[in-house]
């Protein structure tokens, strides 16, 4: 006998994805309504989302939170809870059954009165969880209903208004980010620091309460914290040293040392485009 699945639809975006999205669609077998969203691929992703029976939906991609919120217009999903994943990331059993306690079974539906929920993930590289290193648990706003949320674009990603009422899951998706390769790894943080670059020089990215240094809640604290870093001198370098040490990444092994290396090459990405992107405003003002 199947184990009960929960009434949630499940959207997969995708660009480039025919070395992920298998694993990622065997996590979704619990689901009877599965999507792919592609942002235009040249690869075999579409063919292999078909061969699954699949639908494909496509859409150029222009921001996370754009493509969130294209797909919650345009995508005919059958239950109004969403789940997003990326194509590297993945459900684990564990998820699936508290999304079970959350929403019932399909054929005896909860009702949920918030507008989303707050997920964790556990950061895979090498075939080592980086629980130090990341941080963990870091939260994303992935469970959604579909008639109460909208994204913001927020840097090189997205986030729920002020006003949404969240709800926070405890169990986590697993998300391999780095297996496409460095050399995919470091094409893609190239453009995510332009975007976290251009939304600390003419957006809000650089700018932090103090207030919010001191709540309780872990992810006010952790965006306060990042972007009172921005003023911070030898900002890699000291992303780098937390990572190993006020982290203690260092318990997590051999990965930590390649995982906190790639950070600080981002965080020296994102630095340096945010002086060249002042110095280009500041001599357009003169």
């Amino acid at each position: 006998m199947l184990p009960p699945a929960p009434p949630v639809s499940v959207v997969i975006l995708t660009l480039d994805e025919e070395v992920n999205l298998p694993d990622c669609l065997d996590s979704c077998a619990w689901c009877d309504d599965v999507h792919v969203l592609d942002s235009g691929s040249t690869d075999r992703t579409a063919e292999i989302a078909e061969a699954a029976g699949v639908p494909v939906h496509v859409n150029a991609f222009e921001s996370f939170g754009k493509q969130r919120n294209w797909a919650t217009d345009h995508i005919p999903t059958q239950h109004p809870w969403v789940f997003h994943l990326d194509a590297d990331e993945r459900f684990t059993p564990e998820l699936v059954a508290e999304l079970v306690t959350l929403f019932g079974a399909r054929d005896q539906p909860h009702h949920q009165p918030l507008d989303a929920f707050r997920c964790p993930h556990k950061m895979l590289l090498m075939g080592t969880w980086l629980k130090r290193s990341e941080g963990y648990p870091v939260y994303q706003v992935r469970l959604f209903h579909t008639q109460r949320m909208r994204f913001v674009d927020h840097g090189h990603g997205q986030r729920e208004p002020d006003d949404a009422k969240l709800g926070t899951l405890q169990e986590p998706y697993l998300h391999e980010a780095y297996r496409r390769g460095v050399f995919d790894w470091v094409q893609r943080h190239n453009h995510h620091s332009q975007r976290e670059a251009e939304a600390v020089v003419f957006g809000d990215g650089g700018n932090a309460r103090i207030a919010d240094l001191f709540t309780a809640d872990r992810t006010t604290r952790r965006r306060a914290l990042k972007a009172l870093s921005y003023r911070l001198p030898g900002r890699p370098w000291l992303r780098w040293a937390s990572t190993l040490f006020l982290q203690r990444g260092l318990l997590d092994g051999k990965a930590a040392f390649t995982y906190a290396n790639l950070m600080r090459l981002y965080d020296q990405m994102t630095v340096t485009k945010i002086k060249v992107l002042k110095a280009g405003w500041k001599a357009a003002d003169e």
